[in-house]
């Protein structure tokens, strides 16, 4: 009795078998035979392809080949500039508030309690929330200036009831008990007893209130120390450079693979156009030489 010899090996059989095989050639996302990568959605791919063939149409075998060709070429194209969004915010992880506050020459206090949005230049600030700024910046100076060192600021709270509503609003649930009661009606009594700590929330409060204030002039002076930070760290700058190259690199491919299929569907409607026009149903010869012969006879009639 002899046993069958296998040719080879006949590699995984089941489907998950399978898919990790098609994986043993990945380098780095570049080489993969599918082009969905072990971290992606397979169905968001699906979805993915499903919108594209609706897009496009294709009408025959060539025409999908070339449309599955164009949808892999996109979702390429997305998981770089994906990957380029990383690389930019790794350039950026080590740019801190502090960090762009002391490139921008601020005092130590500005420095210290700098906000998280002195980072980001594209930041907007509503009018309401200038104006409001504004108004409780003012207010704000003239309490540091008549009252600093006050031993207890229940004394004083009503006649900056507005900056001392903003300010327990802003500290929020960070630290209990809240600044002020809860019928807003005064000043808790562990921060009566705290006068120090009052103070220092104010001065981070009013630290907060100047960089809104003030943001929209220190603008063009956070995007310049970007750009010099950004140029700075070399190494990541470099990575970005050349995610932008591929994903430049892979629109490309996309646009000449469109060009391509669009030049198809451009010729195969005017091959069908002109055979179309070839194929329209003439008046047979013999009805020319019926009318011939009716025509001669009626005139030998005459």
């Amino acid at each position: 009795m002899h046993r069958s010899k296998k040719k080879g090996p006949t590699g995984p059989r089941s489907i998950a078998g399978k898919r990790i095989s098609s994986m043993n050639a990945l380098k780095n996302g570049v080489f993969a035979k599918t082009p969905v990568l072990p971290f992606e959605d397979d169905r968001t791919y699906e979805r993915h392809v499903k919108a594209m063939f609706a897009s496009l149409d294709p009408q025959d075998a060539l025409q999908e080949q070339l449309a599955q060709q164009i949808a892999d070429s996109l979702w390429r194209g997305n998981r770089q500039e994906v990957r380029a969004v990383i690389h930019r915010d790794e350039v950026f992880k080590d740019l801190t508030p502090q960090v762009m506050a002391s490139m921008l020459e601020l005092d130590a206090e500005q420095t210290e309690h700098a906000p998280a949005f002195l980072v980001t230049p594209n930041h907007r600030f509503g009018k309401a929330v200038l104006q409001d700024a504004r108004k409780l910046l003012t207010k704000y100076d003239h309490l540091m200036a008549n009252a600093k060192g006050i031993a207890n600021y229940e004394m004083v709270w009503r006649n900056y009831a507005e900056l001392f509503g903003a300010l327990n609003h802003w500290i929020g649930d960070r630290v209990s008990p809240p600044l002020m009661m809860a019928n807003n009606q005064g000043i808790n009594i562990a921060w009566q007893q705290s006068p120090k700590k009052v103070e220092q929330y104010l001065r981070r409060f009013g630290v907060h209130l100047w960089y809104v204030v003030h943001f929209e002039e220190l603008r063009p002076h956070i995007r310049t120390w970007s750009a010099v930070w950004y140029f700075l760290k070399g190494k990541h700058s470099k990575d970005v450079e050349q995610c932008d190259e591929a994903v430049m690199k892979e629109r490309r491919i996309c646009q000449s693979l469109l060009d391509t299929y669009y030049k198809m569907r451009k010729s195969q409607v005017e091959f069908a156009f002109m055979r179309h026009s070839e194929l329209v149903v003439k008046k047979p010869q013999a009805f020319d030489a019926v009318a011939k012969a009716v025509e001669e006879s009626a005139l030998a009639s005459a």
